[in-house]
């Protein structure tokens, strides 16, 4: 069946929409109308019906961030217009649970076919095969956000905004290992194979000079070559190094404090490498981070594989071995440890163990 199209929906934008809107529904839903609507919070102009929810989205983003509002069928209460003094076809829905919820200001021409359209949603429920995608799809949301909820964070909970990041730049089913949250100096987090910094949200976004925007910085461990803190009496800044960030200057938390955003290119705040970070969320982090360096520290170490060569004349004695051994432990590739767990193996491939 072909979805009823508002009046103030151009065919051009109708069709766009309609694709955009079909890879974020689940299976068995299909869209029954579309309209334009004028929502401040999030900022929406499109709003489709569909045989499972009511839905509320931005065509200039609809791509990338999906669906911005929704409601279910199955938990619509009462569906009704509010009339305020700048919008006067509020499109109001009530959930079972009492919540208010606004779907914004329906053009007048096509506001008796989005409220029908609704209220029959609401009388009818989901679709059953949207109905079984939408349980499904919200028993894992309610896994994952359980196993989110318990991801060690230390210092000042992430925002929304920086959990949210976070999430995105992670794989199905990964998690960090911890989280260290700085307030407004934004978050780190150490993941199994990287380390990230993230710098989002209003004020901290603001500080970190990309007002609207924001910081978001990976840094591969196989590229991390040092985790330095710089403190003063009590605050100080995390620093990650690689090649690319090598620490020219030791960042002060308080530089370029009387400067404009991004004025001071050593400036904790904004630069992507480095987190503003008070004493003590750092000596309550050390523990973790010593455990994240120590990591690094055993990936970058060479691997020495002794390999056993065939019998013949050409191969090497057991004194060669050792001597190549004993060379290694003295430029300080290998440890003593190392040393003495590659000379048992030598003896034993040559059946001196």
């Amino acid at each position: 069946m072909q979805p009823v199209i508002g009046s103030k929906v151009k065919d051009r934008h109708a069709q766009k929409w309609l694709d955009a809107l079909t890879s974020h529904m689940f299976p068995g839903e299909a869209v029954t109308a579309l309209s334009r609507t004028t929502l401040g919070r999030p900022m929406c102009d499109g709003l489709a019906v569909t045989n499972a929810r009511l839905v509320a989205f931005n065509s200039v983003d609809i791509d990338a961030k999906g669906i911005k509002r929704f409601v279910h069928a199955d938990d619509i209460a009462r569906i009704e217009v509010v009339k305020k003094t700048l919008t006067p076809n509020n499109l109001t829905v009530t959930t079972r649970s009492g919540e208010q919820i606004s779907f914004g200001d329906i053009p007048g021409p096509d506001l008796d076919l989005v409220l029908g359209a609704a209220q029959q949603l609401g009388v009818s429920g989901a679709a059953p095969d949207a109905r079984r995608a939408m349980a499904h799809q919200a028993a894992d949301d309610r896994r994952s956000t359980d196993a989110w909820a318990q991801v060690p964070v230390v210092g000042t909970a992430p925002s929304d905004k920086a959990w949210k990041a976070l999430k995105d730049h992670c794989s199905p089913g990964e998690l960090p290992i911890f989280v260290i949250g700085s307030g407004t100096g934004g978050v780190f987090a150490a993941l199994p194979d990287r380390a990230m910094i993230i710098k989002v949200g209003a004020m901290t976004s603001m500080m970190a000079g990309s007002l609207g925007g924001g910081r978001v910085t990976t840094f591969p461990f196989s590229e991390i070559t040092g985790i330095e803190y710089n403190a003063g009496f009590v605050n100080g800044v995390l620093e990650v190094l690689t090649p690319s960030y090598s620490g020219t200057a030791n960042k002060d938390y308080w530089r370029g404090s009387n400067k404009g955003r991004n004025a001071d290119s050593n400036d904790p705040w904004t630069l992507s490498n480095c987190l503003p970070l008070p004493k003590p969320v750092y000596q309550q982090a050390l523990p973790r981070l010593n455990e994240m360096r120590a990591h690094i520290a055993q990936l970058k170490r060479p691997t020495v594989v002794v390999q056993q060569q065939p019998s013949n004349g050409s191969a090497p004695s057991v004194a060669d071995e050792l001597g190549k051994l004993a060379g290694l432990r003295d430029q300080g590739i290998l440890s003593d440890a190392e040393f003495q767990a590659a000379k048992q193996r030598v003896l034993a491939q040559h059946g001196m163990g």
